[in-house]
């Protein structure tokens, strides 16, 4: 990734975030996708479809990467954005628009096809447009080819039950459903319906409903006016049969197109063909009828039926009929169910041996439940599916933790947020999740701003109160919220619940009152994270507690309030987790079975005194004298039903867990000892309602003895179980995160208040297994355990800090024999123990220094780099309250691989490893500024630019405490920077004394400063009156000081006061500052400086200042009192500042400013006119410069070099009458104001025309003021050269009013001076002359421009008249300008205007004596 410059975000998915990249030394731009390493599958599924694939409807791809955190993907940049946001912009777009975009996804799907892929995933966020508009395919995660289709079962692929409903084809939701063409069409339909009606055919907010929709609504007809064409394209992809949706030969051909589609071969597609038989045999017959086409009778919603089968029915019905027949289960109490299922209906007797093998492998409560046969689709059964799947996304910290008024088990519909939301229907075992997954939902990247978390802290104790919601296990979803139940309960009929339930539910409810419910139940994930982050941050933050958690994002923030993440004490299951070890087969035999092989669902709904049957039964069964192998049978089953919290609730708080514990403790056979401690570490696991009866059971002493065992895999189930009971005995102690109820008091005697007593011994225990030599996967037990235990607060954490402990997790975290997942879990446990124990931290550095910390940073996987940022996080929080720490930091400044190692987490880490390092980075600068060059130099300041707009809100917090951190020491670096100037000034050196590692010196820190104050995000929240007085404190010194390194720190500071300059509203905020104190020490040190460059700094910096406050001027000026901004001074204040400068400072040194290096002259122009512009200054004042010869001389020089300052100021001195026309006429410079006016007339520099014929008129109007304009004192001594210019005038009186006003009055006052020199102009452009007069009459103004006409055709035609007689040359005159002239001539006469019509006379007189020959 090195090769990329990597810009801002342009998209962002759940999972992903697309950047903006440019390839270096080049202008190449990129799409370059980053993807959290949890979707590395799915990456590399999508990297080898489209690796093969190069079409012009297919977005291109170039290249991947993998780094630590982070997949990387370089693909083609589509500047159009995607359909989705066209779409959100538009609503709908018009039938020809959907006609071209329609061809181009057909195109890309036939050229897939063609390749034997199935998109799977058509959806208009999966569409691009490129800069011509060009529709291009993206996202191919989802992807998969025809042949892996064939080979392998639907769940063994990839991604295989993923997709967005709304897009979904109605057969996908069917067991055994397979992608297809024809699944692709579906997706197109949907798109070409959503593109015209503005949504997609199918929508609801409740999954079920959309399912139901899909399968057998029709869709809403299409809105507006579509052709006949586009309806029966639309309708014909949207058939609900797959076998009679159009196929390609009819989609190629069909008349919407216009033109035929090109033909491609297209591979078979066996997968689809089988499926198509089995729905055959299985559903009903397909109906030839129109109606068949809008409908799917082989595809029916079915209710989620269960039932409970009758040992006698099981064994007799073993060659019973069809898949989905109904079967009668037969109760106690003589109620019957219906169940339908394979499952309870195998078709054979081997068939029935296999299911009976596998009925129970599950830890999840879906697993196990009824498979529904092709042809039927169980719509409740897919949304408990997805409801689970979206559960284990977002179960990172949910352990232990619920919901409150979350759904019963039942109710499991799930609320679809948008349309584009993809879901995942896999029914997965939870065994077999991923573990890159799993580590990824244990770092959440949301969190609670603080404004919110003193509102959660207040709701705590009424939250804690919440009775236990009935049914499954609830768990934070982070895609769906959990929607309103749908009554589709088989057992619910109008005919009211039966007396058997209602007995039920007393006694389920019987229970619930009787059983100790955990505190922590009831309060929900987010609340309860807050709540820890309040007390976390009155503890950390020196603030008050009121301002600690209820500020704004915005409000004082310290490091330390962001220093923890709540992933930070996020706690996991301890049983049954593939990072330990491979789980163990749960398959059991059902012939051996003591029991009907029920179903957890079906055995919380028995009645109290059919459980207690039960488990009596079971309990014989393992008690007796059953052989082993039929004791671990029953166990196996029993394990079946652990994983549901009813059921698990139900069986711990009975008396077979006694019995469990009684059998662990007596048996020696360790097979059968390994599975009963597991199938009682299963029932702690997920039951959450543990009466106190249990803890006289003797239980964590006969584990604690179990885990002395010599066996090896009895010491893992015992560690586990005991892990899971310490945690569980840990959420009950007052004080407690999970509990609700904090321990104010202080007192460590937390636990007193549970019936649980947890020994030294057992603790002592657990803790001596992290020694060297013990078993991985019980070691790893136990870290899992003391992580879970010590997120609980410091009294239990303090139960394990000790320095065995201690010495033990650094040994662990530091070994790279280890196991990743291990060597995480230890520094996990590390960070927490040290957190309620920051005393322990030097031990810690101790053991694992700080290289070793930033080598975990730079290499380490993302949780082990969590770990890393944790423990430097803390030691640096920790130096300033912890006595010698300042060796370890002396050490940490030798570590150069640590500024980069934070930057490329910075820019390419998980948004809490981001978080982290951002503070991490702010604390090395406050310990010490000498962190802060180096992180300036690594482009600290640009990373913290983009992340301004991260929309995660722990990222946006760390980023204002760096920013916050940062601008607090700003002020210190500037003191610190006046008194080492003070201390060279007068040659002392400064002070050898340096705390923590100070650098003897601050003036090298200046060029850190001037990096912050070109950052757009620290510039406006740096400047603050302290901030200001510090640096001209500092002009102050450059002016009068000298000392070693001057002239590089003057650079610097003027620098940072250019930027100033620049910041209006501060220039304007604080106008005593910079006009009376800044604007003096810019002159005086623009009168000292030798460089050019320096030179030219100062005066730009003076002549920025000054024009905003000139400008602000103005613009007072022309706004009401009532509008004027009361921050800035009214205009007779500011101009009293402004003055007394101008005439001290400006005005002596303007000879200076107009003799140096270009560009200096043209500023001190531009400075001079601004200041005559708002009457600053006069022209007396100018005068007395004796610089008026020298404001010309640029006339001399090459035109096009010419500014309009320089031209302004001409006008100026040529308006004034203080100069004196003698002098004026001295310079003999008319002549070449007229070569000028003809050059910017040539160039079309418009800005100019104005000014200069201005300094011609007055030029003009000075000549004629003198004697008739006859030679005389006051006579311009070369107006003829002006004069001979009379042409240009004329040209320019056909523009507009401003402009040929003027040059109308200037060709009279030419006429005047010099009738014969302005006669060959004249004469040279009649026909203009008649233009302008015609346009005049047709517009029927102008009156003044045509009378100033009219008076010099007059005038030169007189001239001519009179010169035709004499001697003197007379010019030809084209016979046609002439006649045009005398036409319009003529027709003025009779003008409305007096004044016009009389000089239209005169000029017919002349025009009519002129001779005609001439």
């Amino acid at each position: 990734m090195n090769q990329y410059h990597i810009y801002e975000a342009i998209g962002r998915g759940k999972h992903s975030t697309v950047y903006k990249g440019r390839k270096k030394k080049s202008i190449e731009y990129y799409a370059i996708k980053s993807v959290e390493k949890a979707q590395k599958t799915r990456v590399l599924q999508e990297v080898r479809t489209l690796h093969s694939l190069d079409h012009h409807n297919v977005l291109k791809f170039y290249a991947w990467y993998e780094t630590s955190a982070h997949l990387w993907l370089v693909l083609e940049y589509c500047v159009g954005g995607d359909l989705l946001t066209l779409l959100r912009q538009d609503t709908r777009l018009p039938e020809e628009s959907i006609h071209d975009f329609a061809r181009d996804l057909v195109q890309a799907l036939q050229f897939l096809h063609s390749k034997g892929v199935i998109y799977c995933d058509l959806k208009p966020s999966n569409i691009l447009l490129d800069e011509n508009g060009r529709l291009k395919l993206c996202d191919f995660g989802l992807a998969r080819r025809l042949g892996d289709i064939s080979k392998s079962s639907v769940q063994q692929l990839p991604q295989a039950k993923r997709g967005t409903p709304c897009y979904m084809a109605p057969e996908l939701f069917q067991e055994g459903g397979v992608h297809s063409f024809g699944s692709d069409l579906w997706a197109l339909g949907c798109v070409m319906y959503e593109c015209f009606s503005g949504r997609p055919p199918f929508v609801s907010n409740s999954f079920t409903q959309l399912v139901n929709s899909i399968l057998t609504d029709s869709p809403p007809p299409l809105r507006g006016n579509p052709t006949s064409e586009f309806q029966n394209l639309v309708g014909r992809l949207l058939v609900k049969d797959p076998a009679k949706r159009l196929q390609w030969a009819e989609l190629r051909e069909h008349p919407f197109w216009r033109t035929k589609i090109q033909t491609v071969p297209l591979p078979p597609q066996p997968a689809l063909a089988n499926f198509l038989r089995m729905a055959q045999k299985s559903g009903s017959p397909r109906s030839d009828s129109a109606a068949s086409r809008n409908a799917l009778p082989d595809i029916t919603p079915s209710p989620d039926k269960r039932s409970l089968r009758d040992k006698s029915s099981k064994l007799s019905d073993s060659s019973a009929g069809k898949r989905g027949a109904s079967q009668t289960a037969c109760l106690g109490d003589g109620r019957s169910e219906d169940a339908g299922s394979v499952e309870n209906a195998p078709s054979s007797e081997a068939d029935r041996a296999r299911r009976m093998s596998g009925a129970a492998a599950s830890a999840s409560p879906l697993k196990g439940e009824p498979a529904r046969a092709n042809g039927v689709v169980n719509v409740l059964r897919l949304s408990k599916i997805v409801k689970s799947n979206l559960q284990k996304e977002g179960q990172g910290e949910s352990y232990r933790q619920h919901v409150p008024n979350a759904p019963a088990a039942n109710d499991s519909d799930v609320t679809i947020e948008n349309h584009d939301q993809e879901l995942d229907f896999a029914e997965v075992n939870e065994n077999d999740v991923d573990d890159d997954e799993e580590e990824a939902a244990t770092c959440p990247s949301a969190t609670a701003v603080p404004s919110e978390e003193s509102k959660a802290e207040e709701q705590v104790p009424s939250l804690v109160q919440t009775a236990q919601p009935e049914g499954e296990k609830p768990e934070d979803l982070t895609v769906c919220q959990v929607a309103q139940p749908i009554n589709q309960d088989p057992e619910d009929d109008h005919s009211g619940p039966k007396p058997e339930q209602v007995e039920a539910k007393k006694h389920d409810a019987a229970r619930s009152e009787v059983a100790a419910t955990p505190p922590g139940v009831g309060v929900p994930r987010k609340l309860q994270r807050q709540t820890s982050d309040v007390r976390d941050l009155k503890k950390n933050s020196s603030l008050p507690s009121s301002q600690a958690a209820g500020e704004p994002a915005k409000a004082s923030l310290t490091l330390s309030q962001a220093l923890w993440h709540p992933s930070d004490l996020s706690v996991r299951p301890i049983m049954i987790s593939r990072r330990v070890e491979k789980t163990p087969d749960t398959a059991f035999d059902v012939r051996t079975l003591p029991v009907d092989p029920l179903q957890f669902s079906d055995f919380v709904k028995l009645s109290s005194e059919m459980v207690e049957s039960f488990v009596n039964r079971i309990m014989t069964s393992i008690q007796g004298s059953s052989s082993l192998n039929d004791k671990l049978n029953t166990l196996r089953y029993v394990e079946s039903l652990c994983s549901n919290i009813d059921a698990a609730n139900i069986l711990i708080n009975g008396p077979l867990m006694s019995l469990l514990v009684k059998t662990l403790r007596t048996s020696k056979l360790p097979t059968l000892r390994v599975q009963v401690a597991f199938v009682m570490g299963l029932l702690i696991r997920h039951a959450t309602l543990i009466e106190d009866d249990l803890a006289g059971s003797g239980i964590i002493a006969v584990l604690t003895e179990t885990l002395r065992d010599k066996q090896e895999k009895v010491r893992r189930c015992a560690m586990a179980t005991l892990g899971e009971l310490l945690f569980y005995i840990a959420t009950q102690s007052e004080g407690s995160p999970r509990s609700g109820v904090t321990n104010e008091s202080g007192s460590k005697d937390g636990r007193s208040s549970s019936v649980w007593q947890v020994s030294s011994t057992t603790i002592a225990l657990v803790a001596s297994i992290l020694r060297k030599g013990e078993d991985d996967v019980t070691q790893h037990y136990a870290l899992k355990t003391i992580e879970n235990i010590s997120s609980q607060g410091w009294d239990w954490a303090s139960r394990f800090t000790s320095r065995e402990v201690i010495n033990n997790l650094c040994h662990t975290f530091k070994s790279s024999g280890k196991p990743e997942a291990v060597r995480a879990s230890a520094g996990s446990c590390l960070v927490r123990l040290v957190r309620f124990s920051p005393t322990t931290i030097p031990s810690v550095l101790e053991k694992v220094t700080f290289k070793d910390l930033v080598v975990v940073l730079a290499r380490g996987s993302a949780k082990e780099q969590q770990v890393s940022l944790n423990l430097l996080n803390m030691a640096l929080v920790g130096c300033s309250v912890i006595n010698n720490m300042s060796k370890y930091l002396l050490a940490l400044l030798e570590e150069k691989t640590l500024v980069p190692s934070l930057m490329a987490l910075l820019e390419q880490g998980l948004e809490v490893l981001r978080g982290k390092a951002f503070v991490c980075a702010g604390l090395l600068c406050k310990v010490n500024r000498r962190w802060l060059p180096s992180l300036c130099n690594a482009k600290l300041m640009p990373v913290i630019e983009r992340s301004a707009k991260e929309k995660d809100p722990y990222v946006q917090q760390c980023v204002e405490t760096l920013v916050q951190t940062i601008i607090s020491i700003v002020p210190d670096i500037l003191d610190s920077i006046s008194l080492d100037i003070l201390q060279l000034s007068s040659a002392k050196r400064p002070s050898s004394t340096s705390s923590r590692g100070q650098p003897r010196s601050s003036i090298p820190l200046f060029p850190v400063v001037l990096h912050l104050f070109n950052s757009p995000t620290l510039r406006s929240r740096l400047v603050n009156e302290q901030v200001i007085k510090q640096l001209v404190g500092a002009l102050k010194q450059v002016e009068t000081l000298s000392f070693q390194g001057h002239d590089e720190f003057q650079s610097t500071l003027l620098q940072i006061i250019e930027v100033l300059s620049q910041q209006s509203s501060v220039v304007l905020k604080y106008p005593d500052t910079f006009i009376a104190q800044v604007l003096p020490s810019l002159s005086q040190l623009y009168k000292s400086n030798t460089d050019g460059d320096m030179r030219f700094l100062c005066f730009k910096i003076f002549f920025d200042i000054l024009m905003l406050y000139l400008e602000d001027i103005s613009t007072s000026d022309g706004e009401s009192p009532s509008s004027q901004n009361p921050a800035t001074e009214s205009r007779p204040t500011c101009m009293t500042h402004i003055e007394p400068i101008i005439g001290k400072y400006f005005l002596p040194l303007y000879p200076k400013l107009v003799d140096d290096e270009d560009p200096i002259p043209m500023y001190a122009h531009k400075l001079l006119v601004m200041l005559l512009d708002h009457k600053c200054i006069k022209i007396v004042d100018i005068l007395q410069l004796k610089l008026v010869s020298q404001f010309f001389e640029f006339l001399s020089d090459d035109l096009s070099t010419i500014n309009l300052h320089n031209v302004r100021l001409c006008l100026f001195l040529a308006s004034a009458p203080e100069v004196d026309s003698k002098s004026l006429s001295a310079l003999r410079v008319v002549g070449r104001i007229g070569s000028l006016l003809e050059f910017v007339h040539a160039k079309g520099m418009e800005d100019f025309l104005d000014p200069v014929l201005s300094v011609c008129k007055f030029f003009l109007i000075r000549n004629a003021g003198s004697s008739g304009g006859k030679s005389g004192d006051g006579l311009i001594q070369d107006i003829e050269e002006l004069c001979r210019h009379s042409g240009i005038f004329v040209e320019l009186c056909g523009s507009h009013d401003r402009i040929s006003e003027t040059s109308a009055e200037c060709l009279v006052l030419t006429v005047k001076a010099s009738p014969t020199a302005a006669s060959s102009g004249v004469l040279a452009n009649l026909s203009k002359v008649a233009q302008v007069l015609e346009s005049c009459v047709e517009r029927h103004d102008s009156a003044s421009l045509q009378r100033r006409l009219l008076f010099v055709v007059s005038t030169i035609f007189k001239e001519q008249r009179m010169a035709s007689g004499s001697s003197l040359p007379v010019p030809k005159i084209a016979h046609s300008d002439f006649i045009a002239l005398e036409n319009i001539v003529i027709r003025l006469r009779r003008s409305s205007a007096p004044q016009v019509a009389e000089a239209a006379v005169s000029a017919a007189f002349e025009l009519h004596h002129l001779p005609r020959n001439s």
